[in-house]
């Protein structure tokens, strides 16, 4: 493993990441209001912390944050050279992999205090679901697209 974490260009992962995050919170805003199912992540990330709702936005920011650069460079070391087509395809089919074998645990959403309170809604809904693909489908076209641009050494890889 350590071997592999010399081959990847991490600033380029942890940048990708952080630009994939960001586009992700994008996704996110839109749904929300379009959709007005209140499935925010930042405050189901942030809530366990902090009892403050206000408060608990800005620490799932955090969460969230470390989260998009960790699940980068993931990508950079398991995915991006493995994976064929394009890069940004390569980061969407990466995120959608990492977002369904994720994706049952939502099935806990009754031992999260915003989701019993009811200031959260709940995650175990196909609504919820579809609004998660949409968000990783922005995520990952973003991370692939970025990491291939960031990073110092282009290999070949199969279908670009």
């Amino acid at each position: 493993m350590l071997d592999r974490l010399k081959n990847i260009d991490l600033p380029a992962a942890m940048g990708a990441g952080l630009a994939g995050g960001a586009a992700y919170l994008l996704a996110m805003e839109a749904d929300l209001r379009l959709t007005g199912n209140q499935v925010d992540d930042l405050k189901l990330l942030g809530w366990p912390f902090v009892r403050n709702p206000a408060r608990a936005r800005a620490v799932g920011l955090l969460v969230h944050t470390l989260n998009a650069a960790n699940l980068a460079v993931a990508y950079a070391l398991l995915a991006h050279d493995r994976l064929t087509g394009p890069p940004w395809w390569r980061g969407v089919l990466f995120a959608n992999v990492e977002n369904a074998l994720l994706y049952p645990l939502t099935r806990l959403e009754n031992h999260h205090p915003g989701i019993r309170d009811g200031q959260i809604d709940r995650y175990w809904t196909r609504t919820a679901f579809l609004q998660s693909i949409v968000r990783h489908i922005a995520y990952g076209a973003v991370l692939g697209a970025a990491y291939a641009r960031l990073r110092r050494r282009e290999r070949p890889t199969a279908t670009r």
